[in-house]
């Protein structure tokens, strides 16, 4: 279920990394394999499907990148997904967009959202959490630590 910061019931082997392309998203995944202990693989590394199917076939792996249909094919082994989203609206567009979301209740969410969404509807089981402040970063990476 997409929402705040939620301990996960079991510490996840295969996570997915989802956010805005930067320093901190790839901070975030560093910090992820490292206490998992398992490889960071960015989707733009992999050459195909065949990459893929083999990348899913691993018992631990982080995955970084944005939606398509590379990530849709490691979903069904994927143990959790989470969708880190620390960016401060920054400019004058990022701004218009929030306040139209926050006075329209029937906006349509972003691409990303709507994709995250979809990805706990496609897997009911897979543990979707959505990291806002950076409280709920150091708490969850606490939350996984063996």
């Amino acid at each position: 279920m997409l929402g705040s910061h939620d301990l996960p019931p079991r510490i996840p082997q295969r996570v997915i990394v989802t956010g805005i392309p930067g320093p901190a998203l790839t901070t975030f995944a560093e910090r992820v394999t490292n206490v998992l202990d398992v490889p960071l693989v960015p989707l733009t590394d992999l050459a195909g499907p065949d990459e893929v199917a083999r990348l899913a076939a691993f018992e631990g792996w982080v995955v970084t990148g944005e939606y398509d249909a590379t990530l849709v094919a490691l979903l069904e082994r994927a143990e959790a997904m989470v969708h880190l989203d620390l960016a401060e609206p920054t400019t004058l567009t990022s701004l218009v967009k929030r306040t139209l979301r926050r006075v329209r209740a029937d906006a349509a969410p972003s691409p990303e959202q709507a994709w995250i969404r979809a990805a706990g509807a496609i897997r009911a089981d897979l543990d979707v959490v959505r990291l806002t402040r950076p409280d709920e970063v150091e708490g969850w990476l606490r939350s996984i630590i063996r």
